[in-house]
């Protein structure tokens, strides 16, 4: 369309023209309705949803029970409503002796090292101990230190 040739330039616009015209057409006879229920989203159809829809809204309670709290009896307003197990853990728990030699935290795959062994999030360390193995779950390793399980309570430690 740059030519300075003025019949040229004449004959291009006509085409472009044409084309423009042939997309219209082709356009508005795709999404031409060929019958009256020939539609995206037909009457009929939407009718039959929503009475699918008014069975279910008939189903709902028209009214909630209300959460009763009485202050006196209970101390706790969101308690959950399961039973609580009681863990046997005892009060004054240790971890064994470790050596937290270091980590890494911001990798797709975060690692500790502890006892000169290379350790991921989710492993079990066993250290054998006077008469048994004591087995500590590493939950997580994040920048302010690992996560460790043991006997049912959580340690955060950091290497040195």
């Amino acid at each position: 369309m740059a030519d300075k040739d003025p019949k040229r330039q004449q004959m291009e616009y006509m085409a472009v023209g044409a084309l423009v015209l042939a997309a219209l057409f082709v356009g508005v006879s795709k999404f031409k309705k060929k019958a009256p229920d020939d539609e995206v989203f037909s009457r009929k159809q939407f009718e039959e949803k929503w009475a699918d829809v008014k069975v279910l809204e008939a189903n709902v309670p028209k009214r909630e029970k209300g959460a009763q709290y009485a202050t006196e009896t209970e101390r706790i307003p969101l308690k959950s409503p399961f039973e609580e197990e009681d863990l046997d853990v005892d009060e004054d728990v240790t971890l064994p002796s470790m050596t937290f030699q270091g980590m890494v935290w911001s990798s797709v795959r975060p690692q500790a090292i502890i006892n000169s062994k290379v350790y991921d999030k989710g492993e079990v360390i066993e250290i054998v101990a006077g008469e048994g193995i004591d087995k500590i779950l590493i939950e997580d390793i994040a920048r302010d230190g690992i996560y460790l399980r043991y006997k049912g309570r959580q340690f955060i430690v950091r290497p040195k």
